[in-house]
């Protein structure tokens, strides 16, 4: 049996206090906790008659949000194994970097998505491959009965042994691998459950994709946690956001910068948001005329939440919003200067986190490791102040990841991308404003003498590497590069967008 500080302690005591409450909904179907516990237990035997998946072991999930995928989440937990989330946008060299790197047991999808791993055979054999739409796969994986979660299946796991590996993007031109133990997950769920002081029965709208930090935090972890209930959506869309608000009566919406944008460019009927007691923003700043217009629109006030994929979230703004946000409880912030030593409060300088939510390095990485992870701190690479009373305030960054509306994109691997083109010279990606308060890329390519490029080929060249929201929106083709970019003297630009 496991502990309450392990995922699966925790989801066998809601179950045991809420059996007959719903904890997820999808467009087909609800399923109660006991049903899902039965629903993990079906999981757990066909990973481990299917891929002989056991402690330790690595399972990669690419999947939208859906059922299936809470159930691998906790399939996986219940057997020790690691659990690895996706981003489904991806492109086969994007995730062969993962399975040069980590031993796979298997990997879970639909149909649907199959093809980039069907082009990965050479890595992956089809066989651990599972399309858990598949007519024979699909009848295995349903539970006989109402069975709950089974016994047999359980490993004996440890708090602090990793139940998810995360990706976040990195200063250096390739992934970093974030390692979140079971203690991890449990605890941030616990201190953000009560920073927004959640109780049980509540209806989350999720929507925030699963396989990002913030989704499998605040909009998969948080609400089965909390025995509240999770309104599945693999898809964000307004007429669908209008319909599940009115239908189901949301009380909890954790979004991000981009779903808050969307809402804010539509007419909506306020009426629809009446039920709303809670919304936050994680994955990056949201712009403060979005908050406004949302506030002014349609009632609602969106609370900032800051965190990061090493730490789940850290500070969250106050029920009536604004800029200064309140440490979680058990978390312990500093500011720091550029030598690493603490600052005084209303002093700018690096944010350092410590508690029990925070990663304790990377995985593969120990030079990453070294320079993020010092005295037991994770240095956020974040600029902010701590005020007298202990509330945060956030500045921006200081290493040079984009933030596109709460996805992180190192401008390396995007100029790493565009170098392997033959015509390119020379690069510089980085971020500038669109035309909703949002970030876009850009991209300054210098051609080499005598080469040609256009539009149309850069573009279906960064499409075979990246995913699709790494792709420059703006490119520039210059003979030289500008000297605000290298220091060299400056040349007109002519520039093209999406």
């Amino acid at each position: 049996m496991q502990g309450k500080d392990t995922i699966g302690g925790r989801f066998r005591k809601i179950v045991s206090e809420y059996s007959d409450s719903v904890a997820l909904i999808d467009e087909k179907t609800q399923y109660t906790y006991d049903e899902l516990a039965s629903l993990t237990s079906a999981f757990a035997r066909f990973f481990r008659d299917a891929l002989d998946l056991s402690a330790g072991q690595i399972l990669l999930v690419w999947l939208n949000n859906c059922p299936e995928f809470v159930a691998s989440f906790l399939a996986a937990a219940e057997t020790g194994a690691i659990f690895v989330p996706l981003n489904i946008n991806w492109r086969p060299p994007e995730l062969r970097w993962f399975l040069d790197r980590l031993p796979v047991a298997g990997v879970v999808t639909k149909q649907a998505l199959r093809a980039p791993w069907d082009a990965l055979s050479d890595h992956i054999t089809p066989a651990r491959v599972i399309s858990i739409d598949d007519g024979r796969v699909h009848a295995s994986l349903q539970p006989t009965s109402s069975m709950g979660l089974s016994t047999d299946m359980t490993a004996s796991v440890q708090p602090d042994h990793p139940v998810a590996y995360l990706c976040t993007s990195g200063s250096m031109g390739v992934p970093k691998i974030v390692p979140r133990t079971h203690r991890n997950l449990v605890e941030g769920a616990a201190a953000t459950g009560r920073a927004l002081a959640l109780t049980p029965g509540l209806r989350f709208l999720s929507v925030v994709p699963f396989y990002h930090g913030n989704g499998l935090d605040n909009s998969l972890v948080l609400p089965l946690l909390s025995g509240a209930t999770a309104l599945l959506q693999s898809e964000f869309t307004i007429p669908r956001l209008v319909k599940d608000l009115a239908k189901h009566r949301v009380q909890v919406l954790p979004g991000s910068p981009a779903i808050f944008e969307i809402i804010a460019r539509f007419e909506i009927d306020a009426d629809c948001f009446s039920t709303l007691r809670i919304c936050t923003s994680a994955g990056g700043p949201i712009a403060e005329q979005i908050t406004e217009t949302i506030q002014q629109r349609l009632c609602v006030t969106i609370r900032q939440a800051y965190g990061s994929s090493e730490t789940g979230i850290v500070a969250i703004a106050p029920p009536q919003g604004g800029p200064r946000l309140i440490p979680v409880p058990d978390m312990v912030l500093q500011i720091l200067d550029s030598s690493g030593r603490s600052l005084p409060n209303s002093a700018e300088g690096e944010i350092a986190v410590k508690g029990p939510v925070v990663a304790s390095g990377y995985v593969g990485a120990p030079e990453a490791t070294a320079e993020f992870f010092v005295d037991g701190y994770y240095r956020t690479g974040d600029l902010g102040c701590l005020n007298i009373e202990g509330g945060l305030q956030l500045f921006g960054r200081i290493r040079p990841l984009i933030n596109l509306s709460g996805t992180k994109v190192d401008p390396v691997e995007v100029e790493n991308a565009l170098l392997a083109l033959p015509a390119v010279n020379t690069c510089r990606v980085f971020a500038e404003r669109g035309p909703h308060h949002n970030q876009i890329l850009k991209a300054v390519i210098a051609v080499n003498d005598g080469a040609t490029l256009n539009r149309i080929e850069v573009v279906a060249h960064c499409r075979r590497l990246l995913a699709e929201y790494k792709i420059p929106r703006i490119l520039e083709f210059v003979s030289v590069l500008p000297a605000d970019l290298t220091g060299k003297r400056s040349v007109c630009w002519e520039s093209t967008r999406d």
